[in-house]
């Protein structure tokens, strides 16, 4: 698997119930507008890339994965848990993507993680820290970078 652990620093974690009333704002999934991350990962240039959208449920330490519309990947193949901090909170977790196992060190893959932040009295999330290639530029387009644009991860 390959482990990620992201630790957001920010002053109010604001997350969305899962039994929250629907947001009907957009074509995007409610649970975007809710502190998280996005995360796309593609092992091959020329391989469909996995996209997956990761918050906190409020009610433990669970995670609630979502797939990306357009992309593979299913929630299934994440797992993890979540915690408060004293300055925000740390999702860590492991993806488990087919064919990870013939990954060794040295090898690069696209890689690019986004963190979806909201803050208090919004319907909408206020914005987005995105980790990702693109010579310092990322131009989203419906909340996603073109595939092509990913970062490189290199493994260790």
């Amino acid at each position: 698997a390959l482990y990620l652990a992201v630790d957001v620093t920010k002053p109010e974690v604001v997350l969305r119930a899962a039994g929250a009333p629907p947001l009907l704002l957009d074509n995007e999934p409610d649970d975007i507008h809710s502190d998280g991350l996005e995360i796309f990962l593609r092992l091959e240039a020329d391989a469909a890339p996995y996209g997956f959208l990761v918050v906190p449920d409020p009610d433990g330490d669970a995670l609630r994965v979502g797939a990306v519309a357009g992309f593979a990947g299913a929630p299934a193949m994440v797992t993890g848990a979540w915690s408060a901090t004293d300055t925000g909170y740390l999702i860590t977790l492991a993806l488990r993507i087919p064919d990870w196992g013939t990954r060794q060190g040295g090898d690069r893959v696209g890689f690019d993680l986004l963190v979806n932040e909201m803050v208090p009295d919004r319907e909408r999330r206020a914005g987005q820290l995105v980790w990702s290639g693109g010579g310092g530029w990322v131009w989203l387009r419906g909340d996603r970078q073109d595939p092509a644009r990913f970062g490189d991860l290199e493994l260790v």
